[in-house]
């Protein structure tokens, strides 16, 4: 069923079906048996389905109302989605085109599976390659399709259809998963693959690492941007009010200008100065021609009124000649005219996305993506800041990445996050409805595309590289370290795009140590472990060539492993005071000294466990290992997957884990009981928040109990307590 991202207008979608007519549901009573039954004359005559006023969303027949689809289920989309029943512009047969739109009813209405409307426009995408195929051979049905026919396809090279991509499969085993309902007989018995036809899936264009030289030099002057504009970042606005104000007040002079004399020419023609740069502008500007010229003795306020109406285009050439304040200055930055403003705010603009990309891992789309009002979040926990990303997770198809929105990033990234907030918030007050954080600097201020977005990160490196783009024989070492199959020319400018600073990310954690592959799986919200080793591909290579060298990264791992020895022995010399440790581990230890009178503190070896050099030795050879999951909670295992989305009941028990405080717990539950108590009364508290909020107190109470904290028990309101399952209840 479609499932959308506004949970309020699908299920509003989803009510507009019930009690139409007479039925009390048309997708169960009327859709659902038609499309069983297959009769495609009485198909096409019934509708699509309902829009949350009543109104009809089409005829299944017609296919314009196909395309029209998406603002009834996605108001608010950013990018347009259409859903095309034509192949390269021609019709299709008539038999495949309605086996295709009962597929596509049944993933919108009545499918057991969650789709997306992207999701379901891709799978009419990616089954429309076969069509041609068929036709071919002479079929004019999906149930044409079996393994044996496909195996030949591949074979022969039969069809078009490159098998060694993703598409073809994905279109594929939609059908077999939506087959039961259909009325036409799917003879495709498993999921597909490549490797089924003894074919491996082609390897996406891999981004190259940004070699370290350029690297470092991006990070220095993406700081010194950041730094920069952050002090200024009150006044930055005044930077972005000139522009969204900027046409307004050319628009005032203009009016002034076309009742003078001034705009009368020797032939008693008008002097225009407008301009027709695309299609839409020009039907704006001769409108307002045409509007102006039937005015009679035309007075300053009413060409105003209809400057303003119409919205003419007025030539870039002439545009600063009608706005007498231009100038403005901010900090060392000083501006005359529009063309000046628009280039310093986008090289703010670039050099921010660059910084925050680059201290966060955040792919284009999720940047796109920020969150308008609480993009960026401050904790304070054990005097450490915690500062926390929130955007929209790009690709989260289900079974192949999760749903998270956070990546924490540094101080510099939460400044730069700042910054763009700073430029772009006057620009979202022209469009009040708009839902996008990023807007264009030209005239009217609306929303920018993802691919403008990303050009203002690359112009920016670019222009801030310069000369030094040219790639040494230092960068091809790194760049041939990292991807050994690609080759590279000394003296060639380094080719940047944004998604290289994803890769880039990844590379240098893991090359350096920072961090391992389960935290930096949790900060790409990667389900597959797969999918994060790709993206740090032949870092451990990087890994063996920075160890050979005795410079700051030896220092940096010695400090590495000096923190986790002292973490290990304070816990250690905890167990041996009699002190309580949390955590599975930590209880199993204290366990164990009581059912032994053997010396717990010594190992096999006869070894002293409460010193500093035995833990560095159990660190630097990988017989040991840890990592803070929150301050204060520490894991054992190398496959750990929690970094900021801690569940406190995994931790409670978790045979990996030494929890040595309670302040993250007791921060948890505060957080959990401040929820339940804004839930009450904003009317939102649901059984799935209600739970979530009592498991998050109950471990941590249960955490303060394991460490004898004195702490008083939060008192769950009624409201709660009537949403909650009782504990043994089954049915």
């Amino acid at each position: 069923m479609i499932k959308l991202s506004d949970l309020e207008h699908q299920n509003k979608l989803l009510k507009a079906q019930e009690n139409v007519g007479a039925h009390a549901n048309y997708l169960m009573d009327v859709l659902k048996p038609a499309i069983e039954r297959g009769n495609w004359d009485e198909l096409e005559s019934l509708d699509i389905g309902f829009t949350v006023s009543g109104e009809s969303l089409g005829k299944i027949g017609d296919d314009e109302a196909w395309r029209k689809l998406q603002p009834y289920f996605e108001p608010r989309a950013k990018k347009a989605i259409t859903i095309d029943f034509t192949l390269d512009g021609k019709v299709i047969e008539r038999n495949l085109k309605n086996q295709l739109k009962t597929l596509l009813l049944k993933m919108i209405w009545l499918s057991p599976h969650n789709h997306s409307f992207w999701t379901i426009s891709e799978a009419l995408t990616d089954l429309k390659k076969v069509i041609i195929p068929l036709l071919n051979e002479a079929y004019n049905t999906l149930s044409a399709l079996d393994f044996d026919r496909l195996e030949t396809w591949v074979l022969t090279g039969f069809t078009n259809i490159d098998f060694e991509r993703f598409d073809i499969y994905n279109g594929l085993n939609r059908l077999y998963k939506e087959a039961r309902g259909l009325p036409f007989e799917v003879n495709l018995n498993k999921k597909l693959n490549a490797s089924d036809f003894g074919l491996a899936i082609k390897e996406a264009e891999q981004y190259t690492v940004i070699p370290q030289r350029l690297y470092y030099l991006g990070l220095q002057r993406s700081e010194a941007l950041i730094n920069e504009a952050y002090a200024l970042r009150d006044e930055l606005e005044q930077l972005a009010e000139y522009i969204a104000t900027y046409f307004d007040k050319a628009y005032e002079g203009y009016a002034k200008y076309l009742v003078s004399d001034e705009a009368i020419l020797n032939n008693s023609k008008i002097k225009w100065c407008l301009g027709k740069s695309s299609k839409g502008t020009k039907q704006r500007t001769l409108a307002f021609q045409q509007a102006f010229s039937v005015l009679h003795s035309p007075k300053e306020e009413e060409t105003l009124t209809l400057i303003r109406l119409h919205k003419p285009q007025i030539h870039s050439y002439y545009i600063d000649n009608f706005h007498t304040e231009r100038k403005l200055t901010i900090g060392q930055w000083t501006i005359t005219n529009l063309r000046e403003a628009q280039s310093l705010f986008k090289k703010l603009n670039g050099g921010c996305l660059w910084g925050l990309m680059a201290r966060t891992g955040m792919r284009a789309d999720e940047m796109y993506d920020l969150n308008t009002a609480q993009g960026c979040t401050t904790e304070i926990i054990k005097r450490q800041k915690i500062h926390v990303i929130h955007a929209n997770l790009s690709k989260t198809a289900k079974g192949s990445q999760s749903k998270q929105d956070e990546f924490v990033t540094t101080e510099i990234g939460m400044k730069a996050y700042e910054v763009l907030q700073a430029l772009h918030a006057p620009l979202r007050k022209l469009h009040p409805d708009s839902q996008s954080f990023f807007h264009k600097t030209i005239e009217g201020c609306s929303e920018i595309t993802k691919n403008q977005l990303g050009r203002h990160s690359q112009d920016w490196f670019k222009n801030a590289m310069g000369e030094e783009l040219a790639l040494t024989n230092e960068d091809i070492i790194d760049l041939k370290t990292s991807d050994p199959n690609l080759s590279f020319e000394v003296g060639d400018d380094y080719a940047f795009t944004g998604h290289q600073l994803r890769r880039s990310f990844a590379y240098y954690l893991i090359g350096y140590e920072l961090c391992n592959f389960p935290q930096l799986k949790q900060q790409f919200s990667h389900v597959s472990m797969a999918m994060t080793r790709h993206y740090a591909k032949n870092a451990s290579k990087f890994q063996k060539l920075r160890k050979k060298k005795q410079n700051l990264a030896n220092a940096i791992d010695e400090e590495r492993i000096d923190q986790k020895a002292r973490v290990y022995l304070s816990i250690y010399q905890k167990l041996a005071n009699k002190e309580r440790v949390a955590g599975g581990k930590g209880k199993e230890f204290a366990k164990s000294m009581m059912k032994t009178d053997r010396n717990l503190f010594k190992d096999k070896v006869d070894n002293d466990m409460l010193s500093l050099s035995y833990w560095k030795k159990q660190i630097r050879t990988q017989s040991r290992h840890i990592h803070a999951v929150a301050p204060g909670v520490y894991c054992t295992s190398t496959t750990c997957g929690l970094r900021t989305l801690v569940n406190l009941m995994e931790c409670v028990d978790c045979k990996n884990d030494y929890i040595v405080d309670a302040v993250f717990a007791e921060a948890k539950r505060k957080e959990a009981e401040i929820h339940i108590l804004y839930d009450i009364e904003n009317d939102e508290l649901t059984p799935q928040t209600a739970s979530e909020s009592y498991i998050k107190i109950q471990a941590a109470e249960r955490i303060m109990k394991d460490l004898n904290i004195d702490y008083e028990p939060v008192i769950f309101p009624d409201e709660v307590k009537n949403l909650l399952i009782p504990y043994g209840v089954t049915s």
